[in-house]
């Protein structure tokens, strides 16, 4: 039986290779609930979202952001994690 890791430690592995990730446990509690809430963006097939109260428009697309969420389901480093930039700039916020 092979180990499964689990979603942080995924967030860790994936951090080391993306600069808008703190990878710190504070920072994956950040961006669980980021996915989150962009996850349910997509299933809307919407661009905008609510973030701790306050409503954005995303500049980034429904194709980038499951890429994003895959990179943390699976613990493989994307490409397209750097677009985060565009999420910590909207967001004021300098990591993930």
């Amino acid at each position: 039986m092979s180990y499964q890791r689990n979603e942080y430690e995924n967030y860790i592995i994936i951090s080391d290779s993306c600069k808008h990730m703190a990878g710190t446990y504070q920072g994956y509690l950040r961006f669980k609930e980021l996915m989150f809430t962009l996850s349910s963006m997509v299933s809307k097939n919407s661009n905008t979202f609510t973030y701790q109260g306050e409503m954005y428009v995303s500049r980034l697309t429904n194709n980038e952001i499951t890429k994003i969420q895959n990179s943390l389901n699976f613990g493989t480093y994307s490409s397209e994690l750097q677009k985060l930039k565009y999420m910590c700039s909207d967001l004021g916020i300098a990591k993930f």
